[in-house]
């Protein structure tokens, strides 16, 4: 038996399919400036979508505070200061209960918003669910928005 000589060529291994290094960087490179032209936008939608949610909650909260004034008979006084919100019943017109005892505000809401801001307003709900204002000024995200108290109550 012989054995032929046979050559073998080592260009079997330099054909190999496989990605160099500079291919590579060129594609993370392309990835990461198309992410930093992107990602600002998408945060500004996830911000724009936080404000909204926590101006539905607010005007939710009014109308459920106008509903528990009316549900109760008594009035309910809303502080709006800076981005606090302050809620509590407000007592007997006399001053004291059935007990002579004198009653005190009981806050029954206190919150902080992110996204809105007050100008300093006092609301009051009075027995009947009304409000003793028309419209509030608020600003949510540097946007100067007016809230119709009577048309937010209607709905």
């Amino acid at each position: 038996m012989h054995y032929k000589n046979v050559k073998r060529s080592n260009t079997s291994l330099s054909k190999q399919a496989g990605v160099t290094l500079i291919e590579l960087l060129v594609v993370i490179t392309i990835m990461m400036t198309m992410m930093s032209l992107v990602a600002p936008l998408a945060i500004n939608t996830v911000d724009k979508a936080e404000a909204q949610t926590e101006y539905l909650s607010f005007c939710g909260l009014l109308r459920s505070m106008s509903v528990q004034a009316f549900a109760n008979g008594s009035g309910i006084q809303i502080e709006l200061t800076n981005n606090n919100l302050l809620a509590y019943i407000v007592p007997h017109p006399l001053g004291y209960i059935a007990q002579n005892t004198p009653q005190e505000n009981k806050i029954i809401i206190e919150r902080s918003y992110e996204y809105l801001n007050f100008s300093d307003t006092e609301l009051k709900f009075n027995r009947n669910g009304m409000p003793n204002l028309m419209t509030i000024n608020l600003t949510q995200r540097n946007k100067i928005r007016e809230l119709d108290l009577i048309a937010l109550l209607e709905n």
